[in-house]
């Protein structure tokens, strides 16, 4: 190993500081070489002591990063041409594979013999370069803007992110300051505090800006001072504030019609109270809903429904002033405050508004819907001031009307909350008496008019109490229809008819088919009543075409189109279908030749009035215009011998009513049919 040279220029003070000392030198044929005078610099480039170092024609050193070749050749040329300092920052390539990069200058001094001959220190500043590489990779990769800025607000320094945030170029961020990047209540904010308080404590500001944008931007800015410098970090929190408002907008509104929910409502309800108390003034609780459910109720896509919903929800919403809130508080119920009322008389005109709204029809996907609404009203504060307890009391309201009269309105009073306590208690009572079996069915024979055989059986729910009590139907019917019950009580009865039928049958007592009456709801919802039925039969192991089902005329006419389709599907199943209470439905000829039906029954209104004359023309107009569709008409009622002898002149062909028989028990039937006379019979007259 050769001594290493101390004539290099302050010798000592270069081997004690971190720079690699060369000599480079160029000879008269062109050619290039370089020398290290201390030991450990060769060494610091992975050369071993005694190789030399290697270069090009044009002076470069292999190790030399070749992207950084031609700028290192360059400087060379004009040092030489010159006779100027180079400067040199290049990368290398070690043998090892790893890279440094070295940073320096040579000054080029011209020999006797011709050649030219360099000196200089190369700075390794790998680790500062890789340092600063990775603080680029940070500063490029987080999300935040950051910028840095003196008192004056001019920018020291940026991040790439900032420019993205503020949609900004680079070069618009450089010729400004930080007070006329944002807007001018933030810039004069900003200022304030780093005037005043100097910035001891970090500050937080949230700013909505718009630049080349439709929609606001919103930003969380962080701003704290450094020494003599401020920072401050910028968030985009847009996509965070849309969250939370999709949030709210959920948490207030139901999800399948957008219509605003009870959250909603009771959020401002708590607002209007407070306001009221101030004001003087009166908030009205308006219950809306429509008369008759069975046209929403008819329809199977649930999108469709929605759009009903909504429909009702904007023409409800169109006969209210800003100062009024609408939201839709339960399925087909809305709920509407209307507030600063001076006098409870105030909201009369709005109510009618409202009501006269829905004398058109609402049109979806093509349907018309003929809907009408029904309103219940009470006050607040003199009703309560407990959101839940206004709309149970505008609901009692409500209810009294859709028992007496449609399309109206009405006031709740003390006396309203005594019908509902008895409503309540029948609902709880027959919910009791579904689960401890109170409720069973009863049998009325169908009676061929001519032959005095039966033909039929009805099947008809009755409820006897634990204590012996007997409930009319009149009474738990409409109330089961109501609260949803409805379901439950004809699975019970269609059960019972269809294994009491099964056991008659077996024992050869009859082969008629039993009837039982299906609600239009049930009768609309076609999946779900097809289920009841198979299990019904499979369970009883009774045949198809010994069970018959009854829909009445106003049911079947809320949707003719679909009721024909579950019609037709029955009848492919071997299941008959009957049409109760016609003459009350207003169904029209060609509507009823459609229907694949197997029996019309007259409505028992008409025969408990053959004693007038117009009665008797409309039976027998029915009756002529079923036969030309080759129908078979029943009449229900028939209490005595006289409507027999009507009925009969008339060319009825069934009836059914007490003249023959009551509605009795499954045993009571039993016997009845064992011992029946159809001669008899035939002849109007009672066993």
């Amino acid at each position: 190993m050769t001594e290493e040279r101390m004539d290099f220029p302050y010798a000592e003070l270069i081997k004690s500081l971190p720079f690699i000392a060369f000599v480079r030198t160029k000879n008269t044929q062109g050619q290039y070489s370089y020398d290290f005078p201390f030991h450990q610099d060769k060494e610091h480039l992975d050369i071993s002591p005694f190789d030399q170092m290697t270069t090009d024609e044009s002076g470069c050193l292999d190790i030399v990063e070749w992207s950084d070749k031609e700028k290192f050749i360059q400087s060379i040329r004009d040092s030489e041409q010159n006779m100027t300092m180079s400067k040199e920052n290049f990368c290398v390539l070690l043998p090892s594979g790893e890279r440094r990069w070295l940073t320096g200058s040579a000054l080029p001094e011209k020999q006797e013999n011709g050649d030219i001959v360099w000196k200089g220190l190369w700075l390794d500043i790998t680790e500062e370069k890789r340092k600063n590489y990775f603080n680029s990779l940070v500063l490029e990769s987080v999300h935040e803007g950051i910028a840095a800025f003196d008192s004056q607000g001019n920018i020291l320094f940026f991040s790439p992110s900032l420019t993205s945030i503020l949609s900004y170029t680079a070069e618009e961020i450089n010729k400004k300051t930080i007070f006329s990047l944002l807007p001018s209540d933030i810039s004069e904010t900003l200022q304030q505090y780093m005037l005043l308080s100097a910035l001891k404590d970090k500050i937080s500001i949230e700013v909505s800006i718009e630049r080349n944008e439709s929609r606001p931007v919103f930003l969380e800015i962080d701003m704290f001072q450094k020494d003599f410098f401020f920072i401050c970090l910028f968030r985009d929190v847009t996509r965070y504030r849309e969250k939370e408002e999709q949030f709210r907008y959920l948490a207030y509104h139901d999800v399948n019609t957008g219509v605003k929910n009870y959250t909603y409502l009771d959020d401002v309800f708590s607002k209007s109270i407070n306001q009221a108390k101030i004001s003087q003034t009166q908030i009205a609780v308006l219950s809306v809903t429509p008369d008759s459910m069975g046209q929403v109720d008819a329809v199977s896509d649930p999108v469709i429904r929605a759009h009903i919903m909504a429909s009702i929800a904007n023409r409800i919403s169109s006969c209210l002033s800003g100062q009024d809130y609408l939201a839709q508080t339960g399925y087909c119920h809305f709920t509407v405050l209307v507030t600063g009322l001076e006098f409870a008389l105030g909201v009369e005109k709005k109510v009618e508004s409202i009501l006269h709204s829905f004398d058109k029809p609402i049109y979806v996907n093509e349907l018309e819907f003929d809907l009408t609404v029904s309103i219940g009203i009470c006050f607040s504060p003199q009703d309560g001031e407990i959101l839940p307890d206004l709309i149970a009391k505008s609901d009692m309201a409500l209810n009294q009307i859709r028992c007496d009269e449609k399309s109206s309105m009405r006031v709740y009073n003390s006396d309203l909350a005594i019908s509902t306590a008895i409503s309540m208690n029948m609902r709880r009572d027959l919910k009791k008496a579904i689960e401890n079996n109170e409720i069973s069915a009863f049998f009325q024979p169908q009676v061929d008019i001519k032959t005095g055989h039966i033909v039929g059986l009805e099947a008809l729910a009755r409820w006897h109490t634990s204590d012996g009590i007997l409930i009319p139907p009149s009474e738990f019917i409409p109330e089961a229809e109501e609260c949803g019950m409805i379901d439950a009580l004809t699975e019970i009865i269609l059960d019972q008819a269809c294994k009491w039928n099964q056991k008659w049958h077996s024992m050869g007592l009859c082969r008629v088919p039993v009837s039982v009456n299906i609600s239009g709801r049930q009768f609309h919802n076609e999946s779900q009543l097809l289920c009841l039925i198979d299990k019904a039969l499979e369970e009883s192991d009774l045949p198809p075409y010994l069970l018959e089902l009854e829909l009445t005329e106003s049911s079947a006419m809320l949707d003719p189109d679909n009721a024909r389709k579950v019609i037709q599907t029955l009848l492919d199943n071997n299941i008959r279908c009957a049409l109760d209470d016609f003459g009350t439905g207003y169904s029209s000829l060609s509507v009823l030749s459609s229907f694949p039906l197997k029996k019309l029954k007259i409505d028992r209104s008409f025969v408990l009035s053959l004693n007038e004359k117009k009665n008797v023309e409309i039976v027998r107009a029915t009756i002529v215009m079923a036969h030309a569709l080759n129908l078979p008409v029943l009449a229900e009622g028939v209490e005595n011998r006289r409507n027999f002898e009507v009925l009969k002149n008339l060319g009825c062909d069934i009836i059914q009513g007490y003249l023959f028989s009551r509605p009795l028990s499954a045993e009571q039937m039993e016997l009845m049919l064992m011992r029946w006379d159809a001669d008899i019979a035939a002849m109007g007259e009672s066993l």
